[in-house]
């Protein structure tokens, strides 16, 4: 195209559209962090049905009685941080990149002090730890997509 050519109206709408990626992304984490602020309800709420549907006995429910304001703080933070970037992503607001770096940051330290302070992986198990590695892992890549959705000006 020539750049003494001014683009149509149709052309910049086309430009201005949302990619396909961007919903699957975003409804994806959005589903995730759903899943995980129901379990953060019922676990926090010791739900003994939900607690009895995870396999948790004595230890693992001692694991979250005895929770640390601190740690509770971080959880808080991934979860309500999750929600919010997933919908500011879906939305297209420029707000879902720094939501996505909070959410992303308070998994880390929260991972990191559990598994050196809390015995998360003896107490938990490898499979719920596993799974809360990966949880870290999508949300350290979902706020690099958000930052490629925000430098493509497909975040406003």
């Amino acid at each position: 195209m020539r750049e003494d050519v001014v683009p149509t109206t149709a052309e910049n709408h086309r430009r201005g559209r949302a990619p396909w990626h961007l919903w699957v992304v975003g409804l994806f984490m959005l589903a995730l962090y759903i899943g995980g602020a129901r379990d953060y309800v019922l676990t926090l709420t010791l739900n003994p049905d939900y607690l009895a549907a995870q396999g948790y006995a004595e230890p693992q429910i001692g694991y979250f009685t005895d929770y640390p304001f601190g740690l509770g703080v971080l959880w808080t933070l991934n979860v309500a941080g999750g929600l919010a970037s997933a919908t500011a992503s879906i939305l297209r607001s420029r707000w879902a990149v720094p939501l996505a770096l909070i959410t992303a940051l308070a998994q880390l330290v929260l991972l990191i002090l559990t598994f050196a302070f809390r015995d998360r992986w003896d107490i938990l198990g490898p499979s719920m730890s596993l799974f809360d590695i990966g949880v870290g892992v999508l949300s350290l890549a979902f706020w690099w997509y958000c930052r490629v959705m925000l430098s493509r000006t497909v975040l406003r």
